[in-house]
């Protein structure tokens, strides 16, 4: 069941990670999670302390967010270096942000030579049915082993006979949510390759399959996302062409391995004050973070009428980066 609010569509969740006053990244980095609401003004920072009632983690990563409900994956740092490749997961959480219940996801059960680190994991949300609310799943890929979490069973099993399609044996990457299928951007080749192609997972059938993405040429970077409700990617194209691209599929039906790859908008380097990334996609406005000499600060773009709008305020009075956009809406579905 959705809140009856007129804005509710228009909300959005800002994921970051954040040095502390005065500090840098030698410092253990804080992780926040802003609301966006209906205005672009109206950044409001969410309380996290509740998770300390259900994690010691050091770390909060945003998997996906789904009929209101948001899976959270936290970690705890093992090694000194405090990075990545040295952070354990500690819990899977299931969280509703306007009811504010919380449910803790049992570990899945993984073989002795497969650990839990982000590094080597990655995790997609969602329902097969926006209709039914009542079972959500949980998707874990674990070097090619791929796992789902069903909230009617809580519990997990593997995914028998699953052809994992790239040549990597893991790879880690964001996951969005579409008419009841997960899609990740995922290495065709390897990492150091700029070959890239899109992993989906069919959550009613749970079949795994692969998108190819159009030719760009030589790209620096590519994100996948949600344009007006279909499967998008931007990419940052390199050698000679400095711009951000941003393309959509078309399809007659929900099926995104059908149709064709179009680019309903660009954006030239001369709009962004140094560097810049497409974050997310904010009431049909592009929201990109950007890097200056006076730090990281966000602004929206108007793809329609090709102009920069407003900067939004910061979240935290302190640097911040690895910023996300993530689409939410506000609902009482239980956890």
């Amino acid at each position: 069941m959705h809140l009856r609010r007129s804005d509710s569509s228009n909300l959005s969740l800002l994921t970051y990670t954040s040095d502390r006053v005065g500090g840098y990244l030698d410092d253990v980095p804080i992780h926040g999670i802003s609301m966006l609401g209906n205005e672009a003004t109206d950044l409001v920072s969410i309380d996290l302390s509740f998770l300390k009632d259900y994690t010691c983690s050091e770390s909060v990563k945003v998997v996906g967010s789904s009929n209101g409900l948001v899976c959270l994956v936290t970690g705890v740092h093992c090694n000194e270096a405090k990075d990545m490749d040295g952070v354990e997961i500690s819990e899977i959480i299931i969280w509703n942000p306007a009811t504010r219940q919380c449910r803790v996801i049992p570990k899945p059960l993984l073989a002795e030579n497969i650990n839990y680190r982000p590094a080597t994991s990655t995790f997609g949300f969602g329902f097969s049915d926006n209709h039914n609310t009542n079972d959500y799943k949980i998707v874990g890929i674990f070097h090619k082993q791929v796992q789902v979490f069903t909230r009617s069973t809580n519990c997990w099993r593997q995914v028998e006979g699953s052809v994992f399609p790239s040549h990597n044996d893991y790879f880690r990457g964001d996951s969005i949510c579409l008419n009841g299928v997960l899609y990740w951007m995922a290495p065709a080749i390897s990492d150091r390759s700029f070959e890239r192609l899109v992993l989906s997972f069919n959550l009613r059938d749970e079949a795994l399959d692969v998108i190819q993405l159009p030719s760009t040429g030589g790209v620096l970077d590519r994100r996948l996302l949600s344009w007006k409700n279909s499967l998008a990617f931007t990419c940052v194209v390199a050698f000679g062409i400095n711009e951000i691209q941003g393309w959509a599929k078309t399809s007659d039906d929900s099926d995104e391995s059908t149709g064709t790859w179009t680019k309903p908008f660009s954006i030239d380097s001369s709009i962004l004050s140094a560097y810049g990334r497409i974050i997310g996609i904010w009431k049909d406005q592009v929201l990109i973070q950007s890097v200056t000499i006076n730090g990281f600060g966000l602004f929206l773009y108007d793809p329609k009428t090709e102009t920069r709008g407003q900067c939004l305020p910061k979240p935290e009075a302190m640097n911040y980066y690895n910023a996300k956009l993530v689409n939410y809406v506000e609902s009482l579905v239980l956890v």
